[in-house]
Order: structure tokens, then C-alpha cells, then sequence
């Protein structure tokens, strides 16, 4: 890879400020040799058999690093600052800078990007059968990378409906992710229910003493990351990383990209 340099970053119109910021204060991490793309987490290892292994590539989302967003429809779920960018492992610092390294060799050196990926796919799948979700904080567009690779099988969750509608690829496997953050983003929601694909929601509740519980007509979508296996059907997923003060504050709220007790009975009414 061609090194990428203080006057690049200065020029590039692709990063924002605190980001051409962050990478000239950690140059040489950023132009270390070898990065590793493709990384792991718990729940994606709970799906883990002799069978199968699936691995994951964690960006930074939106326009945390990027100028022009790797989620074009954050806005319109309102989920950037719920993202699971920050929460766990993922919000600790080794996997951070991680995430923003890997974001900047994609925007800046997308070629060299895809290439590791691809080689580093390559390698694994020829002694393990692999599931690639591309996509573990992003909702970036992979749709060719994806059809130059048919022996593979890979999944994702999109916010982004019109992608996930005009996926005809055998081996991409998308669910779509819904959110409550307004009255269109429900009714897009129960739209794509209605159409027939899997779509997973958040639900504003960890389940704990006085707090809602997983309604049973909805899959549970922690158990693991396999979508693929699962039937079209609703799924949820619990909040993850907030405190149950800011779960009371978001009931409290009349919308948020969280479904709450009252937006899970609108979209029901929906369905």
C-alpha cells in the first residue's frame, strides 16, 4: 500500500476535521503494514460451529470519520448515537482506533482495502466454511465486492430499504433494520415486514425488574448473529449498552430509534 501522508490528509475532502486530525497524529499506526479487516464479537461467536464461522468488518459509522456518510439513512432512524460503535468491546480504545484505521484505508485507499479483504477471506475460508458480514457498525453499499465473491455467503443489516429490496444476489443475505425514531420510519418498518423480508428491531428494554419484556410473536434476535438461518419474519434485539435511567427517559419520549412499549403497539396496529 502507498503510504498515506500529513499533505494527503490535508488535501482529502473524503475525511472530516477530527479525523485528518486523529490520523496525523497516529500516522504510522495508520500506515502500519498488514491492518486486519475482518475482526469477531460475542454474540457472532455464539453462532461459531464445526460447521460454520462467521467474521466481521467494524467501521466507524455515518460521519464519524467520513465526510460523506457510511449510513445514508442514519438520519432517518436516528440511530447514530445509539450505534453499537461505542458499546462493549467495540467502545474500548485498541477497537476504536481500529474502526477509525480501517475506515480511512477504505475511503482513501478503497482498492488496497478490498483487496486485504479479500485476501484475508480467502485465506480463512479455505479451511473453514465462512458467513462475512460486512457491515458490523455500517451500512456501506458492498454489492460488488460481493458478486466478484459467489463461494462466499454474506449477510447484513441495512437501514437502507431500497438496497435491501433490490438485492438479488444468491450469496448476500440482507435483514432490514427498522426503527421507531417517527411515524414514517414505523410505517417503513411495517412495510417491509409486509413485504415479506426479515426485519429486526431494537427494543428499549433489557428486560430487567419493572421493564418491559420481548413481546413472544417477535424472534429473538440475540440468541446469535445467524439471520440467514432464520425465517422472513420480525425479530428483536434488547438494548444494549444504555443505563435504565436513559431507557426510562427514552419511554418517555414520543419517538426514538428504539421501539418502546408504545411505538411496538403502533407498529403492530401496522401489521
Amino acid at each position: 500500500m502507498k503510504s498515506i501522508t500529513k499533505t494527503e490528509l490535508n488535501k482529502t475532502d473524503k475525511l472530516n476535521p477530527a479525523a485528518k486530525q486523529w490520523a496525523i497524529d497516529n500516522l504510522d499506526y495508520l500506515n502500519r503494514k498488514n491492518p486486519k479487516l475482518l475482526g469477531t464479537s460475542k454474540k457472532i461467536e455464539k453462532g461459531n460451529s464445526k460447521t460454520i464461522h462467521t467474521v466481521v468488518v467494524y467501521l466507524q459509522p455515518a460521519d464519524k470519520v467520513a465526510v460523506k456518510t457510511l449510513c445514508k439513512q442514519s438520519d432517518f432512524a436516528d440511530c447514530k448515537r445509539d450505534c453499537l460503535i461505542s458499546s462493549g468491546h467495540l467502545g474500548m480504545t485498541l477497537a476504536q482506533n481500529a474502526a477509525t484505521r480501517r475506515t480511512i484505508l477504505l475511503l482513501l485507499r478503497p482498492d488496497f482495502f478490498c483487496a486485504k479483504l479479500s485476501a484475508e477471506i480467502t485465506k480463512l475460508a479455505r479451511k473453514k466454511n465462512l458467513l462475512v458480514r460486512l457491515n458490523g457498525t455500517s451500512d456501506v453499499d458492498f454489492t460488488n465486492f460481493i458478486a466478484a465473491h459467489p463461494q462466499i455467503n454474506f449477510y447484513d443489516y441495512s437501514k437502507d430499504a431500497r438496497r435491501v429490496n433490490r438485492n438479488t444476489l444468491k450469496n448476500y443475505d440482507i435483514t432490514y433494520s427498522g426503527s421507531a425514531a417517527s411515524k414514517q420510519a414505523i410505517k417503513a418498518t411495517a412495510r417491509m415486514v409486509k413485504s415479506g423480508h426479515r426485519v429486526a428491531i431494537a427494543l428499549n428494554t433489557k428486560e430487567l425488574r419493572g421493564e418491559f419484556k420481548r413481546p413472544s410473536n417477535l424472534a429473538d434476535f440475540d440468541k446469535d448473529d445467524l439471520r440467514p438461518h432464520d425465517a422472513k419474519t420480525l425479530g428483536a434485539l434488547k438494548s444494549k449498552g444504555t443505563s435504565k435511567q436513559t431507557r426510562a427517559e427514552i419511554n418517555a419520549s414520543p419517538n426514538h430509534f428504539f421501539y418502546t412499549e408504545n411505538t411496538l403497539i403502533q407498529l403492530q396496529n401496522l401489521l
